[in-house]
């Protein structure tokens, strides 16, 4: 009877791990299945450890294993690319930016301040910035001479500081009133648009919709930026989405190829890491690396670009 329910429980998760895998990319529109494609390097963990279980209990083992590689193909296409090491260009800039989820609610200011000062970022990206945070990070901001606040009761402050010359304004991208800041930088003769932007999570599916509406009307002003481009914050969804995928079908690089998946949410609970912190650069720019940093109190790991 133990060995019957072993097999049956075995099927269920080899059809249930086939189905969130594949589903979220055949059927993308829907804010729930969207959400399922953030997790496909658990899957494929579940994947691996189902071949092991397959082969060793169940009776039509051809089947079953079928499925699972299956499985095992599918999320692979999505996770090995960032693991495969870029091509180089030539280009002459060199600088870091770092990026930061502070959390509105977050308490560990110095955690905060140690991570930024032991990063010594050129551009520093915050979101769930809060007139609080902006009281807090006073010292740090004597080493930006450039600076564009945006500081909001709710989880949708932004700030931009910045050690290069920049002229920057707010931009709500004809959506909603969720800011984002696009900056105009001269860095070493070059010139950079960097936008900072935060939409809102897919809770529902208006928000879903809009998050995408956000990003995209970002990726559709291409031609109004520098030809050097970087769009860094919490974009709230994982690169395994299809409306992720659509942001780098052109001009734009996701800056983690080569460097692996780096994942930065839920920060306290590593089983379930996805990476909802990106930053997009313009296939003609080098990142010279990209790091996910330590726990800063928030509910997302900070991370940081090399760039030139």
């Amino acid at each position: 009877m133990s060995r019957s329910f072993l097999r049956r429980g075995t099927w269920i998760c080899i059809i249930g791990i086939l189905i969130v895998s594949i589903l979220p990319n055949i059927s993308p529109d829907y804010w729930l299945f969207d959400i399922l494609s953030n997790f496909k390097l658990q899957y494929l963990i579940i994947s691996v450890l189902l071949l092991i279980i397959s082969s060793l209990t169940l009776q039509h083992k051809v089947l079953a294993i079928g499925f699972i590689v299956i499985s095992i193909l599918w999320n692979c296409y999505y996770i090995v690319p960032y693991y495969l090491t870029p091509p180089k260009l030539i280009s002459k800039s060199n600088f870091k930016i770092s990026s930061l989820n502070l959390l509105s609610s977050n308490t560990k200011i110095n955690l905060v301040k140690s991570y930024i000062e032991k990063e010594d970022p050129d551009i520093l990206v915050l979101m769930e910035f809060t007139p609080e945070w902006e009281s807090l990070i006073m010292p740090i901001q004597k080493n930006y001479p450039y600076k564009k606040f945006v500081a909001r009761a709710d989880n949708f402050g932004i700030a931009l500081l910045s050690k290069f010359e920049m002229n920057s304004s707010i931009d709500y991208f004809e959506l909603n009133n969720k800011p984002s800041i696009r900056a105009e930088l001269k860095i070493e003769n070059e010139c950079f648009t960097l936008i900072a932007t935060h939409p809102m999570p897919p809770m529902s599916q208006s928000a879903f919709e809009n998050r995408n509406k956000q990003l995209l009307n970002i990726v559709d002003k291409r031609s109004n930026f520098s030809e050097n481009l970087i769009v860094v914050g919490d974009f709230n969804t994982s690169s395994f989405s299809n409306h992720f995928r659509a942001l780098v079908e052109g001009n734009l690089k996701d800056s983690r190829i080569g460097f692996g998946l780096l994942p930065t949410w839920p920060a306290s609970f590593g089983v379930l890491q996805t990476t909802l912190d990106h930053c997009l650069v313009s296939k003609n720019l080098i990142v010279l690396d990209r790091s996910v940093g330590e726990n800063i109190g928030s509910d997302h790991l900070p991370i940081s670009i090399g760039t030139n």
